[in-house]
Parts: structure tokens; sequence; C-alpha cells
């Protein structure tokens, strides 16, 4: 006969205590604004935009540090589904502070959208127009050390929007870059551009702009979320430069001719328009004709202190005392040379 195996009855176990409500920050700060990636986040991208359809919102200037500093070498690649640019530089990268970011972040890299003419071809819409192309500029945040990592926070990623408008004449920004077309025609070739300084590519900007927040949807099908910004500052081509980037090849050596994603529902997000300024007539602001304008970057304290770690095509920037130390040094040690040689010839 069995013997009958007791039941012991489970003790009750206290159910763990709630968390506590997590704490909002208080809106108009720059914690607030990352705040809303917690509900605007996961929501697809690109929208339209438009002043009436925003929130103003204010925010410190933003600050563009290194931006004139000549890389290494610059590295234009075919990806097959866009052209892509890449940068190096001997010491210290360029970044960006202030704004609504908590943080700094440094450039990562460049890549274009663009479509079949110049009535389509922009990720975003932007009063309810479609442009015939748009620039992406990636920053991340660097804590993060690589855009890779970055990307799996959901405060590691901001990437510029800059809308390409149709013009009349070249924009002599992106001809540097276009020159280099011919030799990436097949899909992942790449060659080297430049030098130039980012500066020569990139318009940069105080204030006047705007941010919302969105899922990147990668062409791996990967989900990130990001922070988008639009500046009212553009680039803006003449026709023969936008047909230039049909002379790219997919990985099919077909023409790469439309490469802009599908817009998407702005639904309830927020939009922010980050400490408006200038006329507000239209969205878009053209750039001034007249170039090259006036640079906003600023030398890192790193270079500032160590003015040795420039390049030399940013030797303009050295201090005139710093140059005549320099100079002086280079004669002591010239001095402290032929010293040495006079005394070995006795």
């Amino acid at each position: 006969m069995p013997i009958p195996v007791p039941v012991i009855e489970d003790e009750e176990v206290e159910a763990p205590p709630p968390p506590p409500p997590k704490e909002i920050p208080p809106y108009g700060t720059k914690e607030w604004i990352q705040y809303v990636s917690e509900i605007d986040g996961h929501l697809p991208t690109p929208i339209p935009v438009s002043i009436t359809g925003s929130e103003k919102y204010s925010c410190p200037p933003l600050q563009w540090y290194n931006f004139d500093v000549y890389p290494h070498k610059v590295k234009l690649t075919n990806t097959g589904f866009t052209a892509l640019i890449g940068a190096k530089w001997r010491t210290e990268r360029p970044y960006i502070e202030g704004g609504p970011f908590l943080e700094k972040h440094v450039f990562s890299q460049i890549h274009f959208h663009w479509g079949a003419n110049l009535m389509e071809g922009s990720d975003h819409i932007v009063d309810n127009r479609k442009h015939p192309g748009e620039m992406h500029v990636t920053f991340f945040r660097s804590e993060y050390l690589t855009q890779e990592e970055a990307f799996q926070h959901p405060d590691g990623v901001a990437i510029f929007c800059y809308l390409i408008t149709h013009g009349l004449e070249p924009d002599p920004r992106l001809e540097w870059v276009i020159e280099g077309f011919k030799r990436v025609q097949e899909s992942k070739n790449y060659t080297r551009i430049g030098p130039r300084p980012m500066s020569k590519l990139i318009p940069m900007f105080f204030e006047d702009y705007f941010l919302y927040w969105g899922t990147l949807h990668t062409t791996k099908g990967k989900d990130f979320v990001c922070r988008w910004i639009i500046p009212r500052c553009v680039l803006s081509a003449d026709e023969d430069q936008m047909k230039q980037f049909h002379k790219l090849w997919d990985p099919y050596d077909e023409p790469i001719v439309r490469n802009f994603r599908p817009l998407q529902a702005k639904e309830e997000r927020t939009v922010f328009f980050i400490s408006p300024h200038w006329s507000q007539y239209n969205s878009l602001l053209p750039l001034p004709k007249s170039l090259p304008e006036t640079s906003i970057s600023i030398l890192s304290q790193e270079y500032a202190t160590k003015p040795w770690m420039l390049p030399p095509q940013n030797a303009y920037m050295m201090s005139e005392q710093t140059k005549k130390d320099d100079d002086a040094k280079a004669q002591r040690t010239s001095d402290e040379k032929q010293m040495i040689t006079d005394s070995s010839d006795k």
C-alpha cells in the first residue's frame, strides 16, 4: 500500500512592492525633451514637418567643435543603397554640445537620399512639399564609443536631416563630394575625396530647427530609437548635381533612382520648434548666396591647449604667440645641433 505523500502548502509570499512612479522632468528643461523619447520613440519615421504643426521650445545654443579641422582622410562609399561619407582624424574628431543635448555627441557619418526627379527625393516633407534630396549627418553620444553601441540606447543617436532644395546654380558644398561619384559607380566601391573639413559640407547653426523622436528602420530590418533634427537652413543643388546621384549603381548594376523612405503619419507625437529666431513665413531658410559664410565652429580645449596636434592645413588657427614659440624652439634646436657639430669639428 503506497504511503501517502503529505501535501505541503506553499507559504504565502508577499508580492514585491510596486516600483515608485517615474519622476517626470519639468517642462521647459532639456531632460523633458529626453523624456518624450519614452512616449514617441517607437513611432515610425520620416514625417511631415511645419512651423504650424510644431511646439516652440527654448534650448541653449548649439555648439560645434572642430568642424574646421581638416581630417586625415575622407572616404566616399557606394553602399549599393546610398552614398556614404566617413572621415578619420589623427586626434579629436568633431562633436556637438549644447542645444537639446545633455551630453557630448561626436560626428559619425554622412549619407544621402534622393529620387527619380526634382519633385521627389527627400525623406521628410516640409510645409507639404517634397524636395529633390536630403543629407543625413549622424552623431552619437560619446560615452558609447561606437555608433553601433549607441544605437542600442534611446539617447544614443541623433540624425541631422538637411533638405536639398532645387537651385539654379550648383551648390559648392556638394561639388567636392559629387566629384568622387564617377570612381564609385559600382556597388561596394569606395574612394578618397578631399580631404576637406566637415564645415565645407555641413551647414552649422545655433538655433531655429525642428526636433522629434522616432524609430529608424534599417535596411537590415532592425529598429532603433533616434532623435531627428531638421535644420531650417538647406543645401541647394541644381538639376545636373542631382542627376549625378543616378550614376551610382545598386548591387544588381542598376542605377539607384529612389532611395528615400516612405512618409509616415505624424500621429500625436511632439515636434519641437527649437529656439525660433528668423522669419517664420516659411519653414525652410535658404543658405546665404555668398560662400563661404563665416564659420561658427569652435576649437576644442584639446586642440587649443595642444595646437601642435592640428594638421598643417589648420596652421592659421595657431595664435601668433604659439607660432613664435614654435619658431623659437626650432631655432634653439638648430643652434644646439650646430654647437654639437662645431664641437666635433674641433
